[in-house]
């Protein structure tokens, strides 16, 4: 929960509005949906310890993904958004072991 509270702050300052948060369809959540301009982003979070292995682009598997567009249509459907309009972002936030030192890392548009 802390990399979502990182993120939702970096979001806020960057002129995005949250309009919902941990979204569930089943065992699929949406960590944050914000609105930017006319948009609706939908906001995967991921926060790592900083290793090698942690600094791949893409964390999300197929399946995510696959489950993700999912929950995202649903949410979309059931609020009236129109799917042109709509976005999926990915935050990548990788910490050091201690918490004190944290890099932000905003993927947009990744499918």
């Amino acid at each position: 929960m802390r990399g979502e509270s990182l993120a939702r702050k970096y979001l806020c300052r960057s002129g995005y509005r949250i309009i919902d948060r941990n979204y569930r369809l089943g065992r699929q959540e949406i960590d944050l949906i914000a609105r930017l301009k006319n948009r609706v982003v939908f906001i995967e979070v991921k926060t790592r310890i900083k290793t090698a292995d942690s600094q791949r682009e893409n964390p999300l598997t197929p399946r995510q993904n696959k489950g993700l567009k999912k929950a995202i249509v649903t949410y979309c459907l059931k609020n009236r958004f129109n799917l042109d309009l709509i976005r999926f972002d990915l935050i990548i936030i990788l910490v050091d072991r201690h918490w004190i030192n944290a890099t932000l890392k905003h993927y947009r548009d990744i499918f």
